[in-house]
């Protein structure tokens, strides 16, 4: 079955694989409550996820802080996110399909990886959680190193990220012109795609995402994962031709 190696399908994970931003929201309320602040609503903090980082989440919500304090009021906002996951009565899940359109794109020979604005050490709690590490290469996996990246702006992060994974694959595949594939939810996702020349395929899990990758100029765009595999293998195609041998101008063929 396999027809479509030497490609490349990056995924973001949060919120475009697996189904964690209400666990992200749901720990950044209780910590804001335990620090003395009014507890937001779901939807003021959920579009920020993705699009911003950690520090200008909380800045947002939380003014100008003394940095010590800041950066304890960070620091409980991951534990208490690390923490629901391994909460008993916390259940998170995969998007409907993501499983089955995963391992059809292994079938056709596709190479998967993932970026995250997620640290490195909560991205592999997520991987083992969902059971889709062996479904990925652990080549082309990348997460947020905390010290070096806890302060980076999510849009320049995910393009370093992505970038880096471009080389490495086009590297080890000694082709400059590899096709790459970027699927997120985001616009900073789309943003750092299309500054890179990939191609990107948006994932909407429901009309606000959907309105949002719209208006971002994204145009091809899955409510279904259902439907990625062959949207990915449409969409590679092009380029895919565009590598391909072509005949001499002095030679002919005929049928």
């Amino acid at each position: 079955m396999a027809q479509d190696r030497g490609i490349l399908v990056l995924f973001d994970l949060v919120s475009t694989l697996t189904d964690a931003g209400p666990r992200y929201v749901r720990a950044f309320q209780d910590v804001m409550v335990a620090h003395g602040f009014d507890r937001p609503d779901d939807d003021a903090v959920m579009p920020m996820l993705g699009n911003k980082n950690l520090s200008e989440i909380t800045d947002n919500f939380t003014g100008l802080q003394d940095p010590e304090q800041k950066k304890q009021f960070m620091a409980d906002c991951n534990t208490r996110c690390d923490a629901l996951l391994t909460d008993k009565n916390w259940k998170e899940f995969l998007f409907p399909n993501v499983r089955e359109a995963i391992e059809v794109m292994n079938l056709r020979g596709l190479t998967l990886g993932i970026y995250t604005g997620t640290r490195e050490d909560a991205m592999n709690t997520q991987l083992d959680y969902h059971g889709i590490r062996p479904l990925v290469d652990a080549r082309y996996i990348r997460g947020k190193d905390n010290d070096r990246d806890g302060m980076v702006k999510s849009s320049i992060l995910k393009r370093a990220q992505i970038e880096g994974l471009v080389k490495n694959f086009r590297a080890n595949q000694n082709n400059i012109k590899a096709p790459i594939i970027v699927v997120g939810d985001t616009k900073s996702d789309a943003e750092a795609a299309r500054d890179l020349g990939l191609i990107f395929v948006g994932f909407a899990a429901n009309d606000k995402k959907m309105a949002e990758l719209q208006s971002a100029g994204v145009t091809h765009i899955v409510t279904n994962y259902g439907d990625l595999p062959d949207m990915v293998h449409r969409l590679i195609q092009p380029a895919a031709n565009d590598l391909a041998p072509r005949p001499s101008p002095r030679q002919s063929y005929r049928p």
